[in-house]
């Protein structure tokens, strides 16, 4: 199934979008490649370093939040920064910011696998995720950009698949050379592989992709986002290190704060919105009730499916004794799951409307209990083969979940609120990744469960089994919200745009980009919506 060209008539709406030469002849192939290796490198890098937890305590010699702090910090700037990732490159120019995103990426990553301890591997985490929320939003736009037609159809199909094999591959990878402790360096050589990846995707960027004329108008909500990030990290850093510190005084001042705080950027987005000018969140998002209950479901579900992948990993390493590509291994049906069900959305949709969301909860529910009494009834002889048929209805649940839900959310929003819901909402996704590492993760800590120590087998397994029922019971809130949601199951092709506009396998691609914090398509969106709906 092909779909109509939409960069020419779309972009020509898109005021703000910077303008480039579309490169021609080979030179538009390498310009995929430099996106797609992007794409892996963003993607992949998390599920690297998902694995390498463990293997990082036991060589910096540091407590259990220092290590959640090294996974969720990244998550967490990527996150705040997605929007204005996005904004920079209107006004910059999206070949310029790619590219410095690029060059902040690979000299965190190198600076990752050279760190000599925690607080520089955190530092540079930090300045890693900042420099994939440069890159990552500016993707899709480039490759929409660059080619027309049958070739666009098939560049986003890539760049779908990309996304999906970057979370399986980019674990496995991370796994076996963990395993395979190349020169001692332990989990070193799982960081540094992204190095060489990151210098070639830079330098043929800067050969092959053609400059840009920004637009130059666009304007940035720096204060905004500064309030935003020192919310969250009121919000966050307490559970990461409140178990080692033994919830000092300290840890429940800053929980404290997080009211204040978010209180005080709320009212700086409001007076923003007043005086006409663009807020990093718009308030009056929140007073549509697909918005707001849109943004809950997509909190609480990547709580628990970052929360689902991290864990589980850490329990096949240490509560099972699996090395690290084991584990990769073993997590595998999760993924490959995930991306064999996301294919069979395009066609589900359509009829099912809103209940494709709704199938894909009772499956994840299902799924968390199933592990949850497979764990408990195992007990001390537990093997990671028994969880497969669980993590198989888990990874299922996640393809009929996650590329839905973002169409599901836009069809009870305003025409003209589109593009600004769309990057609220995959920055408010991120958010519930860098939560889902810090809350859950402060379950294990609770419970006595630290990687790296000589801890019983049976105290990871207790450790689990309590997040998977906490797991559950988040799934169930985000089950009953789901039934909140505006119903997409009629005949109006805009409440499934995502892949009748598009085409199934581009639409898909576009529900990926979304899903994983792309936001530079959300005014295109906002145009298509505004102008199509008109004729219905």
């Amino acid at each position: 199934m092909t779909a109509p060209a939409t960069g020419a008539s779309v972009g020509a709406l898109d005021q703000d979008a910077p303008t480039a030469d579309a490169p021609v002849g080979r030179a538009r192939w390498f310009v995929l490649a430099v996106g797609l290796t992007c794409t892996f490198l963003v993607v992949g890098g998390v599920s690297i370093a998902n694995l390498a937890m463990p293997s990082l305590q036991q060589t910096l010699h540091v407590g259990f939040g220092a290590v959640q702090f090294v996974v969720a910090g990244y998550g967490l700037v990527y996150a705040v920064f997605l929007i204005t990732g996005g904004r920079l490159g209107d006004v910059l120019g999206r070949r310029r910011v790619l590219l410095g995103g690029l060059v902040l990426f690979t000299a965190a990553v190198l600076v990752s696998g050279f760190a000599p301890n925690a607080p520089v591997l955190i530092g540079a985490r930090l300045v890693q995720g900042f420099g994939a929320a440069m890159i990552y939003p500016q993707i899709l736009s480039i490759i929409q950009d660059t080619f027309e037609g049958a070739e666009r159809n098939f560049a986003l199909g890539l760049f779908g698949a990309t996304i999906g094999v970057a979370i399986v591959v980019g674990q496995l990878v991370g796994g076996a050379l963990i395993q395979l402790n190349l020169a001692g360096l332990a989990w070193r050589p799982a960081f540094l592989v992204l190095v060489p990846l990151g210098t070639a995707a830079l330098f043929t960027g800067r050969r092959v992709m053609a400059p840009d004329r920004p637009a130059g108008r666009a304007h940035i909500d720096l204060v905004g986002t500064g309030l935003l990030g020192g919310a969250l990290l009121l919000l966050v850093l307490p559970l990461l290190i409140g178990p080692g510190a033994g919830w000092a005084w300290w840890t429940w001042a800053m929980f404290a704060a997080t009211v204040p705080a978010f209180t005080l950027f709320i009212r700086y987005e409001q007076r923003l919105d007043r005086t006409g000018r663009t807020p990093l969140l718009r308030p009056s998002l929140f007073r549509q009730r697909a918005f707001a209950v849109g943004i809950a479901i997509g909190v609480l579900y990547f709580i628990t499916i970052v929360g689902l992948a991290v864990y589980t990993s850490l329990t096949f390493q240490v509560g099972l004794g699996l090395d690290p590509l084991q584990a990769g291994l073993a997590f595998a049906p999760v993924g490959i799951a995930f991306f064999a069900s996301s294919l069979l959305v395009p066609r589900l949709v359509p009829r099912l409307g809103r209940s494709v969301l709704v199938l894909g909860h009772v499956l994840l529910l299902g799924g968390l209990i199933a592990a949850w009494a497979t764990v408990r009834g195992a007990g001390s002889g537990l093997s990671a083969g028994e969880l497969a048929l669980p993590l198989l209805l888990i990874g299922t649940a996640q393809g009929l979940t996650m590329s839905p839900l973002i169409g599901v959310v836009l069809t009870g929003i305003r025409p003209t609120d589109k593009g600004s819901a769309s990057g609220a909402l995959t920055t408010a996704f991120q958010i519930g990744q860098a939560l889902g590492v810090a809350g859950i993760g402060t379950v294990f800590s609770v419970l006595g469960a630290h990687p790296g120590t000589d801890a019983a087998s049976s105290r990871y397994q207790v450790a689990y089994q309590s997040s998977l029922l906490l797991m559950a019971a988040l799934t169930l809130v985000s089950f009953v919200l789901v039934h909140a949601l505006p119903n997409p199951h009629d005949s109006r092709p805009h409440h499934h745009f995502l892949w009748v506009r598009h085409g199934r396998r581009t639409g898909l691609a576009h529900a990926f980009y979304l899903l994983t914090g792309g936001h530079a398509v959300g005014r295109r969106f906002s145009h298509w919506f505004h102008h199509h709906e008109g004729k219905h």
